[in-house]
């Protein structure tokens, strides 16, 4: 590769044009201005490949003669802007090429004197370019801060595609006991009972009001709407089912309209319409004397008479803890220090860990307890998604015994169990050794229970070396105080004990 390079470093152009002449011009002025631009000059396209993959180019300027056009044909491909110098009898071409309002062109003269007006075109491309990638900034941002808000709202938030599959759920959806990820690309009778789902159904519906006059007040109400303003659904009232190991249903009401209204673009015939999907929004219906959930708790502290059952307590806990967790994640997005997103991420995991307890709810001899093997596979589960990315942190194997915990023993010890394997993921960061793997295993027999974590030498070796009076080490401390258990470390593994019927706790 050939080139000329100016001194400057701050903003990288390539000159790609055939002219010796014309480029030695632009370098010259460049220079004299002494403009802030490393301007590199390949002689063909592998230099051209080669400049563009070890720079951050942020201009090109070419023409249709440099190396035969072959450039110029790609370049709608590349994604910088450029500037093309063109001689007459190529204008015609120009309407090809010039697509992106961060494009221009220069039309050559044969005085040369089109090469003075190069430096305010290259201010105005990359004024353009800089102004659209800013606008896309802050659309990205403005599609964040919505996204948040979407996630933040206790509602359930749907959006479901032609076919009436989910595309998007939002996750207020847990309260229900169901991950969002559970219902992406399933049909939504998945939430609704077999025999309602032909009652709020388009393809059963409306098959049958073809070619009738319904009007807007006798318009049949749809859960996958695709109808918008006067005529969409409203206040369809339906049951949703709750995930087959929470079991029962919640009362709510519906609304629903055609997702084309939600971005903007109206006056489409029916048939081009047939395509799109619908956006609806799910909000649980008042309970009891015209009641909300909320108001009723409120009534109940001051008239035990009526208070809430312990289910409804977890529940409205739950989205307690949900809006809390997205509250969290608001403000991890708008961290700009590593250590405080990695510090709030640790603390949106042990949101999460509280609030799978409503989950894993079971009743024996009238009694509610915690299923530990589905509540522990469940927080493991979500560890493994949130560190998706580090490979340790995947090959956690549970095994785990029908034991089943009061909820204050079992928040205490899904909080330990969280707590270790995170402060072990840390420690597997400074540890050369890939795909270390890990098990936790746990077991009870006459009352005393037995969680072991086992995992490297090398991981335990710098976890004893831990102060123990600081964080985070303080913090398993006291989760095994809480629980009046003891915890022992081996060479390779943790083994924590502690009374199941412990009535202290």
């Amino acid at each position: 590769m050939t080139g000329t390079e100016l001194v400057t470093e701050k903003l990288d152009i390539i000159l790609a044009i055939s002219d010796s002449s014309e480029r030695k011009q632009i370098l010259t002025l460049l220079k004299e201005k002494a403009l802030p631009y490393t301007t590199h000059c390949p002689e063909t396209l592998k230099d051209f490949d080669e400049i563009s993959r070890d720079h951050p180019i942020k201009l090109i300027i070419a023409d249709f003669e440099f190396q035969n056009g072959s450039l110029v044909d790609w370049l709608a491909l590349w994604p910088y802007p450029f500037i093309l110098l063109v001689s007459p009898e190529c204008q015609d071409r120009l309407d090809e090429i010039l697509l992106d309002e961060a494009n221009s062109f220069l039309l050559r003269r044969n005085d040369s004197r089109h090469v003075n007006f190069v430096p305010n075109m290259i201010r105005k491309v990359l004024s353009v370019d800089q102004s659209r990638s800013l606008q896309n900034s802050l659309i990205r941002i403005s599609e964040k801060q919505y996204m948040n808000l979407v996630q933040i709202l206790p509602d359930i938030i749907y959006v479901l595609d032609a076919d009436g599959n989910f595309t998007f759920i939002n996750n207020a959806i847990k309260t229900l006991g169901w991950e969002p990820i559970d219902l992406i690309g399933k049909h939504f009778s998945t939430l609704l009972f077999e025999e309602d789902v032909p009652k709020v159904s388009r393809n059963h519906i409306l098959p049958n009001l073809r070619g009738k006059i319904t009007g807007n007040d006798r318009a049949p109400k749809l859960f996958d709407e695709r109808r918008t303003g006067s005529r969409m659904t409203r206040g369809l009232k339906l049951k949703l089912k709750r995930k087959s190991t929470i079991g029962g249903s919640i009362s709510a009401s519906l609304i629903s309209y055609g997702e084309i209204s939600s971005i903007g673009y109206t006056g489409f015939q029916f048939d081009e319409i047939e395509g799109l999907g619908t956006a609806g929004v799910i909000r649980e219906d008042s309970q009891g004397n015209g009641m909300s959930t909320a108001e009723k708790n409120a009534v109940s502290i001051f008239n035990t008479k009526g208070a809430l059952n312990h289910d409804e307590v977890m529940h409205l806990l739950n989205n307690k803890l949900q809006i809390l967790s997205s509250l969290v994640s608001l403000k991890q997005n708008l961290t700009t220090e590593p250590q405080s997103a990695v510090a709030l991420t640790e603390v949106q995991m042990q949101i999460y860990t509280l609030s799978l307890v409503y989950q894993n709810m079971v009743m024996i001899d009238n009694e509610v307890k915690i299923s530990m093997k589905s509540y522990l596979d469940d927080i493991i589960k979500h560890l493994v998604s949130s560190y998706a990315g580090n490979p340790w942190i995947q090959q956690i194997d549970l095994h785990c015994t029908e034991i089943n915990l009061d909820e204050d023993s079992a928040i205490t010890l899904s909080l330990f169990v969280s707590e270790i394997l995170t402060i072990f993921l840390k420690l597997e960061e400074s540890i050369d050794r890939d795909n270390i793997p890990v098990s936790i295993t746990f077991l009870e027999n006459d009352g005393l229970a037995q969680i072991k974590i086992r995992t490297s030498e090398e991981i335990f070796n710098a976890y004893r070396e831990l102060p123990k009076t600081e964080d985070p080490t303080l913090i398993v401390t006291t989760l095994v105080e809480t629980l009046q258990g003891e915890i022992f470390t081996d060479r390779d593994s943790l083994t924590l004990f502690f009374n199941i019927n412990n009535e202290n706790l």
